[in-house]
């Protein structure tokens, strides 16, 4: 399954600097990857969209949106 990560504008540059794929639109990046399996770590519990961007390297805190698609 794909999954869409919407971030904020001010997080261009480091897409850019992880050669992510991206697109602009309507004041947001588009990022499309694929959906990763959630893994529960020892005690800890990791929400699974943070997760997700731990994962491909994205700092969840400039994520405005993250959907299946």
């Amino acid at each position: 399954m794909k999954v869409l990560i919407q971030f904020e504008e001010s997080y261009q540059d480091a897409l850019e600097d992880l050669n992510q794929d991206y697109t602009y639109g309507d004041g947001v990046l588009d990022v499309i990857v694929d959906d990763v399996d959630y893994k529960y770590v020892g005690s800890s519990y990791l929400e699974p969209n943070q997760q997700l961007c731990e994962h491909y390297g994205f700092n969840h805190d400039y994520v405005d949106n993250i959907e299946a698609l």
